[in-house]
């Protein structure tokens, strides 16, 4: 999935009006497992001035990057922190937790070829999924359509939640971004 829709997901499920400190947690969360990625695509292509085929083609499959992604995409380590905020009765931590597990267990099966080790540490096994989310040799464009569907949903359900006209301009504006990504892309690219 792309990264907006999992902010919009989990913000969905768990975000709560009036909650500053919670709802930062859980928006974190969301966007935890892809701000490596954002970071290390944005270090190859203006720093190392990589084209983007060389940073998707080779960079993305590197032991260096997959060492990255496997501490950052991992369902125990997030396991881990929502159990540890459950029992210790942290709200801020087990949200964050739950946002992270959520994202990264709706990418298991969206990835076909380009995929995360799931469960390090305990394997640095990949999952190739015969779906992805945004290949259309692998279903792309239907899960685009569906992930654009998902977020359109979860943005009417957030504005009934949070009656603020920032709130309202900032779930627009993600959910704008979210559509160029998951539809606008197939349609670029697709």
């Amino acid at each position: 999935m792309n990264t907006p829709a999992h902010v919009f997901l989990a913000a969905a499920i768990a975000a709560k009006s009036g909650a500053y400190a919670r709802n930062t947690a859980l928006i974190s969360g969301a966007l935890f497992p892809d701000v490596s990625i954002f970071f290390m695509v944005g270090w190859e292509r203006w720093v190392n001035r990589l084209s983007f085929e060389q940073i998707f083609g080779n960079a993305y499959f590197s032991g260096f990057w997959q060492e990255i992604f496997a501490v950052n995409n991992s369902v125990p380590v997030f396991a881990l922190i929502f159990l540890c905020g459950l029992v210790l009765k942290k709200d801020c931590l087990w949200v964050f937790g739950f946002a992270a597990l959520l994202h990264v267990l709706c990418d298991l099966p969206l990835h076909h070829d380009d995929g995360r080790p799931h469960f390090w540490p305990f394997t640095n096994w990949i999952y190739e999924s015969p779906v992805s989310y945004w290949d259309p040799r692998h279903y792309g464009e239907v899960v685009g359509i569906a992930e654009a569907l998902v977020s359109c949903l979860c943005a009417v359900v957030l504005l009934k939640r949070f009656s603020t006209k920032l709130t309202a301009v900032v779930i627009i504006a993600a959910l704008a971004s979210e559509l160029v990504f998951s539809v606008g892309g197939h349609l670029v690219y697709g």
